[in-house]
């Protein structure tokens, strides 16, 4: 069906089931907007955790250097 065609079946509608339809509509629209709303923190929540574990060179020297190492370093 084309959209022109659907169109024109409505406007041929009584007035409250054109009223039913809108309603319908929209809260199809207000599910799908809540739904990728879902998906998006669930996405951003992902990448937080993946942040939280992610590892920089400072943190790799505190952990696996060894006493003589660090006094090394802090002669240089």
């Amino acid at each position: 069906m084309e959209i022109n065609t659907i169109i024109r079946e409505i406007q041929e509608l009584p007035l409250i089931d054109r009223f039913l339809i809108v309603e319908q509509t929209l809260e199809s629209i207000k599910n799908e907007e809540l739904k990728l709303q879902e998906e998006l923190k669930g996405k951003y929540q992902q990448i937080k955790r993946f942040k939280d574990y992610s590892v920089n060179e400072k943190s790799l020297a505190e952990d696996w250097l060894s006493e003589e190492d660090k006094r090394w370093d802090n002669l240089l």
